[in-house]
């Protein structure tokens, strides 16, 4: 059954635009199932195809195609082939890589990671979930048959579609591999590894951190610890709570001949406390959290708040890396809030740096929702 949805000039002007997701309240509900196509018009006029899931209030459109005699097949492959070519060719990167990141791909809802041979998919829109063969067989045109795929499609944004979570092999079996950053190596297991294996939106910023040096690194909440690894310092410190991160930790030491380390398994907040205690000192901090304010703002500020507080006081001369990758915490209330914290405690700082992701997570107009990733290089001084 073929759906079409009258749309108004609101719509219209904003489909111009660019704007690929419109809620519930900008177009009339329809009854259809999750994941059907839609044909959008104005006046009786074709404008795009649109992707519908009527249980998903926020996500009730995504735009799929403005080509009213669309090829499925070959818009999804000369779509992947864009984005390959912007990422190998345009900014350089080779192995590993964000193939596919939602609206900035036109391919909204949907996240291909790219580690070697194996791609991994996150996937939230409804029509990708009915026919992921598509983009299988895409990637198969554009890589070749000796490639694994493997749908991690799991998390809150699958939740808020209303898509229930799924993690499975599509075509091949490889699960882990290494690839190298910065002239490190790090082992990657899609199956064990947090997101997708590895923080691909980190890239950029391992590089600055990379010009650093300090007798002793602390890194906190340090997944597999690539921060840790690849500052250059005689004393490296990782503190991690999750035991499968910690296991790939040592498989990525032992990978780099790093030998000077200490892994701590445990609630980072508990173990800066500790060290604040026994008043131990370091010279570089690094602070990666996961997004402490996806589930109450007022909580996660206040988490946030006291985890850089305490690495502050650990540092006498030296510098914080502090990220966040919350949405709802932009660059100036960031700011804000660290150079509050700072001048409390009588501290004088530069900024040297301000993070951003990197450039496979490509942000477009006017989803402006697709930059999350901020952070600061400073330097504290007494």
């Amino acid at each position: 059954m073929q759906y079409e949805i009258e749309v108004g000039e609101r719509v219209k002007r904003e489909i111009k635009k660019g704007r690929q997701v419109f809620s519930v309240n900008w177009i009339k509900k329809i009854e259809a199932e999750p994941g059907e196509l839609v044909k959008l018009k104005y006046n009786n006029n074709f404008l795009a195809w649109g992707i519908i899931n009527p249980k998903d209030q926020y996500h009730y459109i995504r735009i799929f195609s403005y080509n009213e005699d669309v090829d499925i097949h070959n818009d999804i492959k000369e779509k992947i082939k864009k984005a390959k070519e912007y990422r190998e060719k345009t900014i350089n990167y080779k192995n590993h890589y964000r193939l596919i990141y939602s609206e900035s791909d036109f391919l909204s809802g949907l996240i291909i990671d790219k580690y070697n041979d194996i791609f991994v998919i996150q996937n939230s829109n409804a029509f990708f979930d009915k026919n992921i063969n598509i983009i299988k067989d895409a990637l198969i045109d554009v890589y070749g048959k000796d490639i694994t795929i493997y749908e991690k499609s799991i998390g809150k944004q699958r939740e808020r579609s209303y898509l229930k979570p799924i993690e499975r092999f599509i075509y091949g079996n490889k699960y882990e591999t290494e690839i190298e950053e910065v002239n490190k190596k790090f082992y990657i297991n899609i199956l064990k590894g947090q997101k997708t294996g590895w923080f691909l939106d980190q890239r950029e910023n391992r590089k600055i951190v990379n010009q650093l040096y300090g007798d002793r690194i602390l890194d906190v909440f340090s997944y597999s610890g690539s921060f840790g690894i690849i500052i250059n310092g005689e004393e490296k410190y990782f503190i991690e709570k999750s035991k499968e991160s910690i296991s790939m930790l040592y498989k990525n030491l032992k990978l780099n001949n790093i030998e000077n380390y200490n892994v701590i398994n445990g609630n980072a907040y508990r173990i800066l406390k500790q060290f604040y205690l026994e008043k131990r000192k370091f010279d570089i901090i690094i602070l990666d959290p996961p997004d402490l304010l996806a589930e109450n703002y007022e909580k996660g500020i206040r988490s946030f708040i006291l985890i850089n507080s305490i690495a502050l006081d650990l540092i006498d001369e030296g510098y914080l890396i502090t990220f966040s990758c919350s949405q709802d915490l932009n660059e100036r209330k960031f700011y804000s809030l660290i150079r509050t914290l700072i001048r409390r405690k009588n501290k004088k700082f530069e900024i040297l740096y301000k993070f951003n992701q990197a450039l496979d997570h490509k942000v477009i107009f006017p989803h402006k929702e697709l930059s999350y990733l901020k952070g600061f290089l400073i330097e504290i001084k007494k």
